[in-house]
């Protein structure tokens, strides 16, 4: 992190400049610089491409620019957007306001800062944007090997949240999933399982497995 008070935030044009030297989200007068090694973007990439596999229609990116009405700029690791954003808030995200996604996708590791960051994005957001779909994918911060899939090629089945709700769980990899009242709702990730976003996406844990048993 940052501190950028010294900095004119109000200037789009600094904000502009900061963006295309840093990969960074800016939040208030803080500066977080998105630092994110090949195992993670990888996961971007297969969430992303299942995304737009689903429906071609959709504008999907990883860590794409975009911005609230009171000017932070975020970097969700993948995000949809429903219809296609102009040209303008694709070349100049943060001059020309490109608005946040329908659905937000972040993916972090299972300890502090990074777990930390990403949930308290969201919870900020949520204050000001309802609308917003939100997962959150948990991944384990260890080189070990992973298992690997003990039924390779057989269908995904829906899989179910954790018995207990009221706490999140401590060992990756998980997922969290807000429902419509915003209420985060935790699914360990297994093996074959999916769950169905409100967008209709099955988000298939496959994707997200088979890249930490490579």
């Amino acid at each position: 992190m940052i501190d950028l008070s010294a900095y004119d935030l109000d200037n789009d044009s600094v904000l502009e400049m900061i963006h295309v030297k840093y990969n960074a989200e800016i939040i208030g007068k803080r500066m977080f610089i998105k630092y994110d090694g090949k195992l993670k973007q990888r996961i971007h990439r297969r969430l992303a491409h299942s995304a737009e596999t689903h429906n071609p229609n959709w504008d999907v990116d990883e860590t794409g620019t975009c911005t609230t009405r009171n000017r932070d700029t975020f970097l969700p690791d993948v995000g949809i957007w429903f219809q296609l954003v102009t040209k303008a808030q694709r070349v100049t995200p943060i001059k020309a306001r490109c608005p946040l996604p329908n659905v937000w996708i972040g993916v972090f590791f299972n300890r502090d800062p990074d777990r930390s960051h990403a949930l308290s994005n969201i919870d900020l957001i949520q204050r000001q944007n309802l609308g917003i779909e939100f997962v959150c994918i948990a991944l384990p911060f260890s080189t070990a090997n992973f298992p690997q899939n003990p039924n390779p090629g057989a269908a995904t089945v829906q899989a179910t949240p954790t018995a207990n709700q009221n706490s999140r769980p401590t060992r990756a990899p998980y997922i969290i999933h807000w429902n419509a009242n915003n209420v985060p709702v935790y699914y360990k990730m297994s093996w074959n399982n999916h769950i169905i976003l409100r967008c209709g996406w099955a988000l298939d844990f496959n994707l997200v497995l088979n890249v930490l048993a490579m």
